[in-house]
């Protein structure tokens, strides 16, 4: 009876917030689209509705799925179903962060397959590492959206999420193998992109086991 309920609860959530996976996944889908005429302009203009895209899903959903739902006082309806506080903690996990990944690994995994076919192939390290930090600044939001269940704390997250995106991505291009190689034949991932590839993988389990971890530690949940 339990898994039935967890699984309605997720399926719950996706059904609310399908909108927002839905457009934020078109226009995504639309900005990779615009690579297909390789002219300056409107690679520009892809590559910067595909980034909103993502940061505008990444900061939507933390605020929409959990906070909300805090705010408006569903917790405790949700609380009379036959589950657990922890089992409820489990299932608001999973559904936030599994509806980011999933439109966010389908359009990363779509931008690496366009570069493949069209671009030089050394735009994908770069690429790699800036989708990736993306999914990074989402799991930093969500995390503290989670834990906090405050919508202070998590305005402040992403307000630090994402003025921090421009800076990283200026600082990441102006690394000088990444200028060298970014047009070259082939993907070369030099120690320092790897290190920098590395610090976002750990980020983002850092973020998902610090999650768990204080959730498992709460003993208040409405």
């Amino acid at each position: 009876m339990n898994e039935s309920v967890i699984w309605r609860l997720i399926l719950k959530d996706v059904r609310l917030h399908r909108f927002q996976i839905i457009l934020s996944s078109a226009v995504g889908a639309g900005a990779l689209a615009l690579f297909q005429t390789k002219r300056e302009v409107p690679l520009v203009l892809g590559a910067t509705w595909f980034s909103v895209a993502l940061i505008v899903l990444g900061c939507m959903m933390p605020i929409s799925n959990v906070v909300n739902e805090r705010k408006n006082h569903h917790v405790a309806f949700l609380m009379s179903l036959p589950i657990s506080a922890r089992q409820y903690a489990m299932t608001k996990i999973a559904s936030t962060f599994g509806m980011f990944f999933v439109p966010w690994a389908l359009l990363a995994g779509g931008a690496l397959l366009v570069i493949g076919a069209g671009f030089p192939h050394g735009a994908i390290p770069i690429s790699t590492i800036i989708t990736g930090l993306i999914l990074t600044g989402f799991c930093v939001v969500a995390g503290t959206a989670v834990v906090s269940e405050s919508e202070a704390w998590t305005t402040v997250a992403i307000v630090l999420c994402n003025s921090s995106y421009g800076i990283a991505w200026y600082l990441i291009i102006r690394v000088p193998e990444t200028a060298r190689q970014v047009g070259g034949s082939v993907a070369v991932w030099s120690p320092r992109l790897l290190t920098i590839l590395g610090a976002e993988c750990a980020v983002v389990i850092l973020c998902l086991g610090l999650t768990l971890y204080l959730q498992s530690r709460k003993r208040d949940f409405i």
